[in-house]
């Protein structure tokens, strides 16, 4: 039986990230069991089959394997299935143009795809932290830290959740430091710092693991891609994929006065593309 999420909280939602998405459903790496295609339709069929209902997905970008419009073609057919709305942001992969056009039906596309929007009494900030010119790295302009600066001094009671695609901290791993992460972070930290006593969560993809980093009282929570996952261990300098890991995704709910996060993973049928 489907029923509501838990009454006492405010906001409930669910966090994918990284599909890559590719039209062609041979694409795949060398090694990994399922392509991306498959794992989508999977993600889809678990979320449709959760035994409440969720608010809304947040998806952390990554959502089709290239810039290619029929990536996205078939990424609107894919999450066409799902019961509940989703939110998209643009990751390092993705085409925003592309991404707004096809997925959003927007027939002026935002240069900066930022977004603003209010579920259930609960602020959600999606940041652009895709970088003008780096292929992994990402960034936040100063415009971006000025809006977040402006949300900053609002006399604003409401719970926060920022959303971005690229890890915004360093953690001690080059691979995570030096490949991945967004180049100004620590900007993005003290930007966030002001608002952190109604700041719930920073929600983000990129680095293909489940991870929590709590500083400074925030907190910054990644999640499993749909496709494959990534190993991050000390000293690790290239990107190596962790075989033992399943794909999953994470589900939030925000109450008055906790955040709780459960990290869920899944298998994906060898049919699942039939």
């Amino acid at each position: 039986m489907t029923q509501t999420a838990n009454p006492a909280a405010l906001l409930t939602f669910v966090h994918i990230t990284d599909t890559h998405i590719s039209a062609d459903p041979r694409y795949n790496l060398d090694g990994v069991s399922h392509t991306p295609l498959f794992g989508a339709k999977a993600l889809v069929k678990r979320l449709n089959d959760l035994p409440f209902t969720p608010d809304f997905v947040l998806h952390t970008g990554d959502v089709a394997y290239d810039p290619d419009e029929s990536a996205y073609e078939a990424a609107r057919e894919i999450f066409g299935e799902l019961r509940f709305p989703i939110t998209y942001l643009n990751g390092n992969h993705d085409d925003k143009a592309a991404l707004q056009r096809i997925l959003l039906g927007r027939e002026q596309p935002e240069a900066c795809f930022n977004q603003e929007i209010e579920v259930n009494g609960v602020q959600i900030v999606c940041l652009d932290s895709k970088h003008p010119t780096l292929a992994t790295r990402g960034h936040i302009s100063d415009e971006q830290l000025t809006w977040l600066s402006s949300i900053a001094k609002a006399d604003d009671p409401r719970p926060l959740v920022v959303a971005v695609h690229h890890n915004p901290l360093k953690v001690g791993i080059p691979w995570w430091d030096d490949f991945m992460s967004l180049e100004n972070g620590d900007d993005l930290h003290a930007a966030l710092l002001p608002i952190r006593s109604r700041l719930r969560g920073v929600f983000f993809g990129h680095v293909h693991q489940s991870t929590q980093i709590y500083r400074d009282g925030i907190l910054y929570v990644s999640g499993l891609s749909s496709w494959y996952q990534i190993s991050a261990q000390p000293g690790q300098i290239k990107t190596i994929d962790d075989k033992q890991a399943r794909p999953g995704f994470n589900v939030v709910m925000i109450t008055p006065a906790n955040t709780f996060i459960r990290a869920y993973t899944y298998i994906v049928e060898p049919d699942i593309g039939g």
